[in-house]
């Protein structure tokens, strides 16, 4: 039996308040600029610059939102702080709402109450790590995630303060220490998420062969690992903004450890890509 379940008014919080500041910017610009000087909205030019800085005064607000609460929450919290998860849900959560994403998750009731679990889904885009933190509001999230993460200044400070594991594939001894602190990390309480593709895959309705190497996480945690399927609609990468996109997250029943802690990694991968393959079929358009 599935339920569906759809992000709440206050997951928009932050993307409303950074809504508001573009509009007051570009408000302010154009009264200022414009009205100001002869009582009169009538130069298109400075409309325009007034858009555009008013788009950058947003990101600006966003950066500076990001610094000021790593520096005051996120730097000083546990790494699986209810209140730091939902400053860091937040803040992946601006760019599926501005990118109007339409999520519907099914079979909620598969999820363990306890977080200490391992989490393994395709992966569709560079927006999945958002699409799951959000959806996922109870658990602390955090992925084992490519290396070039950290770089990403805000960002990657963020990830690691809600306790996300940096991987670097060319080199195998970072690898397996990787292994290492993602299960050290489901031990202490982080719900972690692994893409088993190792890369995004944006051929809507099809897997890339998972690397079985990712399951060895599974059996030094010794954690039921959940499998999630995310599902697009066919035409999803084809539609201009601001079209609503379809997403749907299907999270199948559990993979208990007593039931899998005999298999090899490459046996738990089949398994596992089979169950995340029999739900892929694309949604139909809208």
């Amino acid at each position: 039996v599935y339920y569906i379940k759809q992000l709440k008014g206050g997951d928009r919080m932050l993307t409303t308040f950074l809504i508001l500041v573009y509009l007051g910017s570009v408000s302010f610009g154009i009264y200022f600029f414009d009205y100001k000087t002869d009582s009169l909205i009538n130069s298109p030019m400075t409309i325009i610059l007034c858009i555009i800085i008013g788009f950058f005064v947003a990101i600006l607000i966003f950066i500076l939102f990001m610094e000021v609460t790593y520096f005051f929450i996120a730097k000083r919290k546990p790494t699986t702080s209810k209140f730091k998860h939902y400053i860091g849900k937040q803040i992946v959560s601006v760019p599926m709402h501005i990118l109007n994403i339409r999520t519907t998750v099914y079979g909620e009731e598969h999820l363990p109450k306890d977080p200490k679990f391992l989490i393994y889904a395709n992966h569709t885009s560079e927006l999945d790590i958002s699409v799951l933190m959000c959806h996922l509001p109870k658990y602390p999230v955090a992925f084992l995630a490519k290396q070039v993460v950290h770089k990403y200044l805000s960002v990657g400070k963020w990830a690691y303060s809600v306790g996300c594991v940096m991987l670097n594939r060319e080199n195998n001894r970072q690898g397996s220490t990787a292994v290492s602190e993602v299960a050290e990390n489901v031990k202490n309480g982080s719900t972690m998420a692994i893409f088993p593709e190792g890369k995004v895959n944006r051929k809507i309705g099809t897997l890339q062969k998972f690397r079985s190497g990712s399951f060895k996480i599974a059996l030094a945690s010794g954690v039921p690992i959940i499998p999630i399927t995310l599902v697009k609609e066919r035409r999803y990468y084809k539609k201009i903004w601001p079209m609503p996109k379809r997403l749907d997250i299907v999270i199948h029943p559990p993979f208990l450890f007593e039931n899998y802690k005999d298999l090899s990694s490459r046996q738990i991968s089949h398994q596992v890509r089979d169950v995340i393959q029999g739900s892929l079929q694309p949604l139909e358009d809208t």
